[in-house]
């Protein structure tokens, strides 16, 4: 199928480049990838850890997505200075609205279907930190106040209830060589000096060791050889 992509305008015709394709199962989808290992298929929370929190608390970039009307999904880019989303505790987070194009697509979706994705990106650090939950927006002026950037209070606020958080492999971070040197070291801030998974161990070191017995210390050695061996 050839389409004049210069030409095209309006809303999709009744066939597209899609239709040349067959979709597939589940099941095939295993087929092709396998399955994760124990400690990845466990890795999810139902809160923040001490890890999570500081890296929200570093992150300068995220992505919220949320769910409109008739089911379609929105994906919004987020950016801050540190430590303007708030971990107000565990459970709890609140993130700040800033002057917009005013669409506000995002909040729109949260007043009818509260379900929203987070992911978290901190500049040097190749891993990322997911959070997945429900939503609201308000305009509490007291809270606004503390999500506060540059002297200006935030114009709304999203507060998050927490049901899933997790890390994310750094693959993608690395095939798209994102972080050029961050000069305001966020990412030695976030891991003290250590690496992403060395400080998950650390939070969850039961939780791992159970999953992984004695492999528990070699985790980030395996990391960085799936990462140099299996990009691609």
């Amino acid at each position: 199928m050839s389409i004049d992509i210069g030409a095209a305008r309006g809303p999709a015709p009744e066939r597209t480049a899609a239709d040349d394709f067959l979709p597939i199962d589940m099941g095939r989808v295993r087929e092709v990838l396998g399955h994760p290992p124990p400690f990845i298929a466990d890795k999810k929370e139902p809160y923040l850890g001490e890890f999570a929190t500081r890296f929200i608390a570093h992150s300068t970039f995220f992505v919220v997505a949320t769910v409109g009307e008739n089911g379609q999904l929105d994906a919004s880019p987020k950016g801050d200075p540190p430590g303007t989303v708030r971990v107000l505790d565990p459970w709890t987070l609140a993130i700040p609205d800033r002057p917009g194009n005013k669409l506000a697509d995002t909040f729109e979706n949260l007043t009818r279907n509260p379900a929203v994705g987070l992911a978290f990106f901190v500049p040097g650090v190749r891993e990322t930190i997911r959070v997945n939950g429900t939503a609201f927006v308000t305009d509490d002026p007291e809270l606004l106040g503390r999500l506060s950037a540059e002297g200006k209070p935030a114009v709304l606020a999203t507060v998050v209830r927490v049901r899933e958080v997790f890390g994310q492999c750094g693959k993608a971070v690395i095939r798209a060589k994102l972080w050029e040197r961050d000069e305001r070291g966020l990412a030695e801030a976030v891991t003290l000096g250590s690496d992403f998974y060395a400080m998950s161990v650390a939070e969850n070191a039961g939780k791992m060791a159970r999953s992984l017995g004695n492999q528990v210390q070699g985790l980030g050695a395996a990391v960085e050889q799936h990462y140099e061996r299996e990009l691609y």
